[in-house]
């Protein structure tokens, strides 16, 4: 969306701050329309008109909680950013369960101010993308758009775009944590087979002989225990699709008889030899090399040309930075929805977000933001009620869980003295003080709040 087609209000009764911020969107390209007071605000033609609102908390007449409450009544409501001094970021807290965005704390800098503006216009992006997706597809695929910020995400998704067109068997391959099994459901959801059955089985979890007897299913008495006729996944999926996570953990002779079926669009019901036709578009997925395995004699070469008539690879979330202050903040109003605490970021929690590798990718994130939601003691989410942990690299991984960790006779040698003289020689700036540590940014941030004495840090 071009600035000069966002429409932003700014509702304050101080001129100068209103003037400030007025100066400064229009300066980045917008046009915003000021009000002097909440009052003039909600008389005009009221908040349908405007994609972003910045309003102050505290305002003779209305206030910028009224002005809240009028934005979030309407249907296509805007994003509304308060702006508040020091002494009532408390109240600005309360008011995010009254669907506040976020908060701005007077006085209001300029690069901050111009970030949230465009945090805001995202988010009321992806929230109508969200609401023009037809209700019945949400509720039956559970498909959300995708965050893709970053050039190495939305070239992924162009690919999965052109997968998706087709019927071919989709090879999903990456990381554990991507969301392997969320792009297996939006290539289905976006396909020729929307409308059709989709299934899914997660290969690891069962053994072989029960393996075979969910996939394909068995006939009466054909072992112990079989007191009925079971149709299999492939049967009850016939004309849709089935999802097979966890491909790679698949025994040799469960390879053998997938490797019949995608070749003859046939199954064979265990204890029986009569086929049975179907018509199954199979996406797979593994974490697993695939390619490594063929040449160790682990899985069938034949198999994994046939599964990998397209070969998508989900990057990991380390190749993805530019992606990961958008997906906290998802996550973060998915945890204040669903736990009811309301929270927000504190101003240097997103940065050190960004700092840590995410060895468990996205799953570590969400999870992690769900427990920061959890045990924070108040309203801002701050570095230290994080607990990452430190996961050595595995296979596939590179350097997984190297930016966010830090070997622990480095850590035992960053006593509290020398975390002060790094701030105090680096002027207070976290970044650079990191940097002559030798440590990352999530570190610094993670000794900082394990000293048991306090740190002293000037303001800058």
């Amino acid at each position: 969306m071009k600035t000069s087609s966002v429409r932003i209000a700014v509702v304050d009764d101080d001129p100068l701050v209103s003037r400030l911020v007025g100066r400064v969107l229009a300066t980045a390209g917008y046009d915003p329309k000021i009000f002097s007071s909440g009052d003039e605000f909600l008389e005009s033609d009221g908040p349908s008109a405007f994609d972003v609102v910045l309003t102050d908390l505290q305002m003779e007449g209305a206030s910028g909680l009224d002005v809240l409450k009028a934005c979030r009544a309407g249907a296509d409501s805007p994003e509304v950013l308060l702006m508040t001094g020091h002494g009532t970021i408390r109240s600005a807290v309360e008011a995010m369960r009254l669907g506040a965005l976020d908060y701005l704390a007077k006085p209001v800098e300029p690069d901050e101010l111009l970030h949230r503006v465009a945090q805001a216009i995202e988010a009321r992006r992806l929230r109508r993308q969200v609401d023009a997706l037809s209700g019945e597809v949400r509720r039956r695929s559970g498909v959300i758009p995708f965050v893709a910020e970053s050039k190495a995400m939305r070239g992924f998704l162009s690919r999965a775009a052109r997968a998706a067109e087709s019927s071919s068997t989709v090879l999903i391959l990456g990381e554990t944590g991507t969301g392997k099994d969320v792009v297996a459901r939006h290539i289905q959801a976006s396909g020729p087979r929307a409308d059709r059955t989709y299934l899914t089985l997660n290969c690891a979890a069962l053994p072989e002989s029960l393996l075979e007897s969910e996939l394909f299913g068995h006939a009466r008495g054909a072992f112990s225990g079989a007191q009925a006729l079971k149709r299999g996944l492939f049967e009850e999926a016939d004309g849709g699709t089935l999802f097979l996570d966890e491909i790679g953990s698949t025994s040799p002779a469960a390879q053998a008889k997938l490797l019949r079926v995608v070749e003859e669009g046939a199954v064979r019901r265990v204890g029986e030899n009569q086929p049975i036709p179907v018509n199954v578009r199979i996406l797979a997925a593994t974490n697993r090399d695939l390619s490594r395995a063929v040449a160790a004699g682990e899985f069938r070469e034949d198999l994994y040309y046939r599964l990998s008539v397209v070969t998508l690879i989900v990057p990991p979330l380390r190749e993805r930075r530019d992606d990961i202050e958008p997906l906290a903040r998802v996550f973060l109003a998915e945890s204040v929805r669903r736990l009811g605490k309301f929270r927000v970021f504190g101003p240097e929690t997103v940065e050190f977000l960004q700092d840590y590798s995410y060895p468990g990718n996205v799953r570590e994130l969400r999870y992690a933001i769900e427990q920061a939601v959890v045990l924070s003691e108040d309203g801002i989410l701050r570095p230290s009620d994080f607990s990452f942990r430190s996961v050595p690299a595995g296979p596939g991984r590179g350097l997984a869980g190297s930016a966010g960790a830090v070997p622990r006779a480095v850590s035992q040698q960053i006593t509290p003295e020398r975390l002060r003289t790094a701030l105090a020689e680096n002027g207070g700036n976290r970044v650079r003080a990191a940097r002559a540590l030798g440590i990352s940014r999530a570190t610094f941030y993670r000794l900082l709040g394990k000293q048991s004495e306090p740190v002293e840090e000037s303001s800058g």
